[in-house]
């Protein structure tokens, strides 16, 4: 259960940082050696990505093929 503990609190961290970035909202999943994150804007630049990615790799080990960001409206 310590994982999974661990994986939420992780998952908070990440979120608090890509919203500091100026996204309005986001919500972040872990599972699997896998992040999935949701991001609510208006039109992700390859820059944006490349953020929200660098904040991933420094909070988990998760390789960076590993990393799917969607985006919502």
């Amino acid at each position: 259960a310590t994982d999974i503990a661990q994986a939420i609190e992780t998952e908070g961290t990440m979120e608090n940082l890509i919203k500091a970035k100026g996204y309005e909202d986001c919500l972040v999943y872990m599972a699997d050696n896998k992040v999935d994150i949701v991001v609510k804007s208006e039109g992700l630049q390859k820059e944006d990505v490349a953020k929200i990615k660098d904040i991933v790799l420094a909070q988990t080990d998760v390789p960076v093929e590993n990393i799917s960001i969607t985006e919502t409206k």
